[in-house]
């Protein structure tokens, strides 16, 4: 085993991504829209689990983060529960 590792030191922090979630955050920012939660009719066809579906409707960016989304996407798509 690598002492870098072992001891923390060094070691990269690989943030858990998600390339469902993305691919359909993607998808609403290309039609340029604000909103602040996602419907069903906009989730349709991706296969997301039931976390990732539940923090879209509801529009929590937070959980969206932990859950893999890039947080650009999340900018662009919930920019209006954000404050400019």
């Amino acid at each position: 085993m690598d002492h870098r590792l072992r001891r923390r030191v060094g070691a990269p922090v690989i943030p858990a991504t998600s390339y469902t979630l993305n691919k359909a955050l993607t998808a609403v920012a290309r039609r340029h829209a604000m909103v602040r939660e996602l419907t069903d009719d906009d989730l349709a066809g991706y296969d997301l689990s039931e976390a990732e579906r539940t923090a879209l409707k509801a529009g929590d960016t937070a959980a969206l983060y932990e859950l893999g989304a890039n947080p650009y996407l999340i900018r662009r798509v919930f920019r209006a529960r954000f404050r400019l």
